[in-house]
């Protein structure tokens, strides 16, 4: 699964599983508009890739990859992970949702060397609109850090001076939504000393996904997708080996 057309069209993605056991496509992307509900968010779509320089880039950073041009190799494919060339036809025939235009922000990388996107088009409006969380969300963002700063360990309930605060890890002021996925639990001292105010770590500790650093540059994040993703594609196909074994034990199959 290395063979590749130096002139064909590919696509460059990459599957692996984030810290909180999803799945996560990236692409190489390009520009095609800003979005309707915030002005600076924009519209990315993936796009064809020249296959030798994606290729020379992945081997200089010591990532994996396999080529994809039918259904069999996809299917290897959907079982490894990591990096793919995917042959155009096959992409928009079999992942048109992964290559499609999506609706995006910033993820803050860009100013420590990267170039992440985080996805925004699932995201209510008022993601948009409001600063402040719901009374709701902050619930659901305590809840999610266990009521305590994701720094110092420290919560409200033993130490009486703790005072809880969300921190928008993509700031506000760089068009960060309001949602889950972009807010943290900090206590009033950690949020006080945060300077400057992204800090990509904090993703990290709070177990969200994403990057934690601008580039990386030992492959760690990387490999900790692509494993956890294997470990996650493995228990899929051993429920789905279990379950037909289990059919094919009932009466009257044959």
């Amino acid at each position: 699964m290395k063979a590749y057309d130096p002139a064909g069209d590919y696509y460059a993605l990459t599957l692996g599983a984030n810290r909180r056991g999803g799945l996560s496509w990236s692409a190489q992307t390009h520009w095609v508009g800003f979005s309707e509900r915030n002005p600076r968010w924009e519209i990315r779509a993936a796009r064809l890739v020249n296959p030798e320089f994606i290729l020379n880039a992945w081997t200089a950073m010591k990532q994996a990859w396999v080529s994809v041009h039918d259904d069999a190799s996809l299917a290897v494919y959907l079982r490894l992970g990591g990096n793919a060339l995917v042959g155009r036809q096959i992409a928009e025939d079999r992942l048109s949702s992964v290559i499609a235009p999506k609706e995006c922000v910033h993820d803050g990388s860009a100013e420590f060397g990267g170039f992440g996107f985080l996805v925004t088009q699932h995201l209510p409006d008022d993601a948009v609109e409001r600063r402040a969380p719901t009374r709701k969300l902050r619930m659901q963002v305590l809840k999610r850090d266990g009521f305590r700063c994701v720094v110092c360990g420290r919560r409200a309930s033993d130490h009486t001076d703790i005072e809880l605060h969300l921190h928008h890890l993509v700031p506000w002021r760089m068009a960060g939504p309001t949602a889950e996925e972009n807010l943290v639990t900090l206590c009033g001292t950690c949020h006080k000393g945060l300077d400057p105010d992204f800090e990509p770590t904090l993703r990290e500790l709070a177990g969200l996904p994403g990057p934690a650093a601008g580039l990386d540059m030992d492959n760690a994040e990387f490999d900790e997708e692509v494993t956890r993703y294997r470990a996650l594609a493995g228990e899929v196909l051993a429920h789905v080996r279990s379950e037909t074994a289990s059919r094919a034990d009932e009466p009257g199959c044959r």
